[in-house]
């Protein structure tokens, strides 16, 4: 499917990682805010299964190479992305599956989520397999342990906050049964933006993309991100699909 990009001069590429920190926050969170669902549904069965659902050593997720093209259409919504935070231009960007993945696997901002995080997106629900250190969960010997499983949930950003439906849950090849935590969804929800907060908003120039971001959402098999900006984009300045 041909991509239609807006008509935004990019931004003039920095030197290190500083434009990574407000232009990925929005991919990085897909898995982290999912790790600190996961990180908050330990709290309540810890003492007996937290060995059996956590292991000594990463796995490696493993993703099939994008192509050229894959690659190029992710990486210029990528810059759209970065462009509209830092132009205040308001934008939607729809972004696949194949392009998140394509971004963990090649771009230079992506590089700590290479080999630990792999997405799928379908029936507007996202699956995301991952391993992941859990050094900064604050349980007693968590810092050596590793969660390697896989999520699957639907995901809403929207008024500075996210909300997340855990539809499934595996946890070192072992399905995790939900049902107990369904009266604990606002918990949850709350426990994951605390743990976005700590992970997303220490610095100024990520506050500033976030500020910019107006919703965030799965919806059929694309994640759609709408920034703020000025004004709503025109009949002539059509999003980023």
């Amino acid at each position: 499917m041909a991509t239609t990009l807006n008509t935004v001069d990019a931004p003039p590429k920095s030197s290190g990682c500083g434009c990574c920190a407000g232009g990925c926050a929005s991919l990085l969170a897909i898995g982290l805010v999912g790790l600190a669902a996961i990180v908050a549904l330990f709290y309540f069965f810890y003492a007996k299964t937290i060995n059996s659902l956590t292991s000594d050593a990463p796995s490696v997720v493993q993703m099939d190479p994008p192509t050229e093209a894959q690659y190029a259409a992710a990486s210029a919504k990528f810059d759209q992305l970065r462009s509209a935070a830092v132009t205040k231009r308001a934008i939607t960007v729809e972004l696949t599956a194949a392009d998140v993945n394509a971004l963990i696997a090649r771009h230079p901002s992506f590089t700590d989520m290479r080999g630990k995080f792999r997405v799928a997106i379908a029936q507007s629900l996202m699956t995301v397999d991952m391993s992941v250190p859990l050094r900064d969960v604050p349980l007693p010997n968590m810092r050596s342990r590793w969660f390697n499983g896989t999520t699957q949930l639907g995901l809403t950003y929207d008024e500075d906050q996210f909300a997340l439906a855990i539809k499934s849950l595996e946890a070192n090849g072992r399905q995790i049964d939900l049902g107990a935590f369904a009266s604990l969804a606002d918990w949850i929800n709350r426990s994951a933006n605390e743990g976005f907060d700590r992970t997303h908003r220490q610095d100024a120039t990520s506050n500033e993309f976030w500020d910019n971001v107006d919703s965030m959402r799965v919806v059929d098999d694309k994640l759609i991100i709408t920034t703020k900006g000025d004004a709503a984009p025109s009949a002539a300045e059509p999003s980023t699909t």
